[in-house]
């Protein structure tokens, strides 16, 4: 029987590389103290239809994936959250990735299904308010083939 769980559960790894190294080689970190993580697929579409399309019926064929990753955590100072090497990664990227926020996500849910694949972050945030925890916010794209393997 499935059980259902909660978000919190769900754990997000990385590892900096680029999108055509092999995930076995890479050294995946947590990205710890994380609350919100949304893993969202969509495909773009052509439209296939044609005079003589079934009962006048619009049919489409899909042509390119794209998987976008979004999540937000609590700033925390010591470094084993992993959230300074990230940050790292997204404001002033290395060689190692060709000076661009290159990133391979994992994302495992509790039954042990994931996400793996190479990603571009395109955005980091960090706020700070005066009466409030710190907290930031990242959101990236696919930047080749996301796999999910269910279990």
């Amino acid at each position: 029987m499935s059980e259902p769980f909660v978000g919190r559960d769900v754990v997000v790894n990385f590892a900096i590389g680029l999108e055509s190294a092999s995930p076995a080689s890479l050294t995946f970190k947590r990205l710890g103290m994380m609350r919100g993580k949304t893993m969202k697929t969509s495909w773009d579409t052509v439209d296939t239809t044609a005079d003589m399309s079934p009962a006048f019926t619009k049919t489409n064929l899909v042509t390119f994936k794209a998987v976008e990753f979004s999540g937000d955590g609590v700033s925390y100072t010591d470094a084993a959250h992993n959230q300074k090497t990230f940050h790292a990664q997204v404001v002033s990227p290395g060689i190692s990735t060709d000076n661009q926020p290159k990133v391979w996500l994992r994302l495992t849910d509790p039954d042990g299904s994931n996400y793996v694949g190479p990603f571009i972050v395109s955005e980091w945030s960090d706020e700070r308010p005066y009466a409030d925890s710190a907290t930031w916010s990242i959101t990236a794209a696919s930047n080749g083939n996301v796999v999910y393997t269910p279990v």
